[in-house]
């Protein structure tokens, strides 16, 4: 009898996030308990609860713009968290990893999708890698030297290398090879516990000052 050859564990996800949404997490629960602390102590129990949606709203908003935006990078592609909505692009869907502005996935159909977790350097500091530079990163300086923003010293340069290896990656082991049959879809998919607590909040704002 031959024995079965055991199926490789799936690669784990990758999470990459601002290197801000840390301490954009922590100042965003410090302002909240302080928002609720100085309602409670300037109208009690009812003015706490007349400040609670306001408080919801402005966490939910905080949360979204600052902590929730991410690029995690799976096995079976990359997907953008942006504020309100998801962008699933599989390998197969992939064409191009671009860094100019941010980390901007381009799709064999055109499509562009740029996340919100890794913007590119600013104009001041996106400047001309030497040659030695790009050669160092295995970049080809035959075809121009890249900006700044390409490399993984910026924070959109080091997530694109990442979704570049495993993109490569897929490839090499036929995971990123078009099935028979329609082509994988990119999916998007709206933030729905962002949006209605959002929504929510918001409505009961407007209904506690009308009241």
């Amino acid at each position: 009898m031959v024995a079965a050859t055991p199926a490789t564990p799936a690669r784990p996800s990758r999470h990459f996030r601002p290197r801000s949404s840390i301490t954009a997490a922590l100042a965003l629960i410090l302002v909240t308990f302080a928002w609720a602390w100085f309602a409670a102590a300037d109208g009690g129990g009812p003015g706490l609860a007349r400040q609670v949606p306001g408080i919801v709203l402005a966490a939910t908003l905080g949360y979204a713009v600052l902590v929730r935006p991410a690029v995690v990078v799976g096995p079976a592609g990359v997907t953008l968290r942006g504020v309100v909505r998801d962008v699933e692009v599989p390998w197969a869907a992939l064409a191009e990893v671009r860094t100019r502005f941010s980390l901007t996935l381009v799709t064999v159909d055109g499509a562009r999708f740029a996340a919100w977790a890794a913007p590119a350097s600013g104009r001041h500091t996106d400047t001309r890698l030497t040659r030695r530079e790009v050669g160092a990163i295995g970049g080809d300086h035959d075809h121009g030297l890249p900006t700044a923003s390409s490399s993984p010293a910026s924070h959109s340069g080091a997530v694109a290398a990442w979704v570049r290896r495993e993109w490569r990656r897929a490839i090499e082991t036929d995971a990123a090879a078009t099935p028979d049959g329609p082509r994988p879809a990119v999916r998007t998919r709206p933030a729905r516990g962002v949006l209605a607590t959002l929504a929510a909040a918001a409505l009961l704002t407007l209904a506690a000052r009308v009241t």
